[in-house]
């Protein structure tokens, strides 16, 4: 029987006036006709109308069902049910689902048959690992289909604002960086917006990044310089990509915001699809021009690979992918081309049930760590999150509020990046002052917390991200 904890519940409602409002239906009082099976529930929750509304969910991702009329998923109604079977299971007995619910579940099953299908074919052999920008460095490509008339437009106007924004970088490098301190935000804005109109809003973003470097405090302009360096390099490749292998041309189209699309991908024969059992680490959320972003961070339990799930929500809906960390998800995962192949699209996930709370992944010491973030490095200079489960680790508070982590035997130690003091604090309570397996993202600066496992304690955490 599929269940979620409290906490795994309220991570899948992403709206938090849905959240509120389902806490105040997970009640038993406002619901009837309650039932479950091994992979599915349902209710009826009294509303203002004479019927009451049915909701249905199928645990298995999980997906919502609701006869009112919401356009937001899960509704108020599915959080509430969610949020009740989570603290009180036992209410739901088991049994058959009505009508109206096995019909909705009969055509999830036939719908999800179509990318399980396509899923079901080999997986073609996983490619060398790039070890640069090298030409030599990957097979020569098949001859490609001639680009299209609207193509071709696209190109012409991309290849025109790289231009544009290499002339306007010369000028900013020639004029200095003293004066930045005082450019308005406009400054930056009005070049971002030029890129976007160019199609090339992966580079447009990196411009809107800069804008905060100048009143980030002391050591702006080597942080913003290195940046600048970065943006640069990619600006250049771009423009020289047909010169380039096709991991590092796939990698640069991603950084400067050309996606693949997901049924392209699949189409590919040369697609690495890798099957297994995969549990959430961590995740990370933030918001993005009226948008909310999420990284999900999974691993293997067979490969012990690491997987990015990166997706975006418009108005408070849910995310396409519903994951929960702790969760467990057995099924396959289509890796997209480039130099570290960390992103993924899931084809066919099943929710398997809760992670052993206890059981901490396997991970490195703080000198593996550094050793193999610098041999990323040089193989993808645009790495900006790199995956890392680090063993050992203690928590320690510095006194102007910011925290390190030091490893019990080691000499490394590692900024931490939290949320706020008070997270740093809730850390080493957790620790209890012994070494704690710890999960996160280097930037190659500090360390974004995003999972904790005390051997001495009740298992996993999740601590908000910074």
């Amino acid at each position: 029987m599929i269940a979620f904890s409290e906490e795994q519940a309220t991570a899948l409602v992403t709206d938090p006036g849905t959240l509120k409002r389902g806490r105040e239906l997970a009640a038993p009082a406002k619901w009837a006709a309650l039932g479950r099976t091994a992979t599915a529930a349902w209710g009826e929750c009294a509303g203002s109308g004479s019927q009451p509304y049915r909701t249905g969910i199928d645990l298995t991702e999980p997906a919502f069902k609701c006869s009112c009329p919401s356009r937001v998923f899960p509704c108020k109604h599915g959080a509430g049910l969610l949020l009740l079977l989570a603290r009180q299971p036992a209410l739901a007995p088991a049994g058959a689902p009505p009508a109206w619910l096995a019909e909705w579940l009969e055509k999830r099953q036939v719908k999800g048959a179509g990318p399980a299908a396509k899923a079901g074919a080999p997986p073609a052999p996983t490619a060398p690992t790039p070890t640069a920008l090298a030409l030599g460095s990957a097979a020569p490509a098949p001859t490609p289909a001639a680009p299209s008339a609207a193509q071709q437009k696209r190109e012409a106007r991309m290849q025109a604002g790289a231009q544009e924004l290499e002339t306007w970088l010369l000028d900013l490098m020639s004029a200095g960086l003293a004066e930045l301190e005082k450019r308005p935000l406009a400054f930056w804005e009005s070049q971002a917006a030029r890129l976007v109109d160019n199609q090339l809003p992966g580079l447009a973003a990196a411009l809107r990044e800069l804008a905060a470097y100048p009143t980030a405090g002391a050591g702006w302009h080597q942080r913003l310089l290195a940046r600048l360096g970065e943006v640069y390099l990619l600006l250049r490749a771009f423009q020289n990509r047909a010169a380039l292998g096709p991991a590092a041309r796939a990698e640069i189209n991603q950084q400067v915001g050309l996606t693949l699309k997901k049924d392209d991908l699949l189409a590919d024969p040369a697609t690495e699809i890798l099957a297994d059992t995969w549990v959430v680490l961590g995740q990370f959320s933030w918001d993005e021009n009226r948008l909310t972003a999420r990284r999900t961070w999974l691993r293997g339990q067979h490969s012990a690979r690491y997987a990015l799930v990166l997706e975006y929500s418009f108005g408070g809906q849910a995310f396409a992918t519903p994951l929960v960390p702790g969760g467990r998800y057995a099924g396959e995962l289509a890796f997209y081309p480039g130099l570290l192949a960390l992103r993924v699209a899931p084809v066919a996930l099943a929710y398997a049930g809760r992670a052993n709370p206890a059981a901490a992944p396997a991970g490195l010491g703080f000198g593996e760590l550094l050793h193999g973030y610098a041999g990323a490095l040089a193989r993808h200079p645009w790495l900006r999150e790199w995956p890392v489960t680090l063993t050992e680790a203690l928590p320690t508070p510095l006194p102007d509020g910011t925290w390190l982590l030091h490893h019990a035997t080691e000499p490394q130690a590692l900024p931490l990046r939290l949320p706020n003091e008070e997270a740093g604090w809730q850390l080493l309570a957790r620790s209890g002052g012994q070494p704690l397996t710890v999960f996160g993202e280097w930037n190659g600066h500090t360390f974004r917390l995003l999972g904790s496992w005390a051997e001495s304690h009740s298992g996993a955490h999740n601590p908000p991200a910074a």
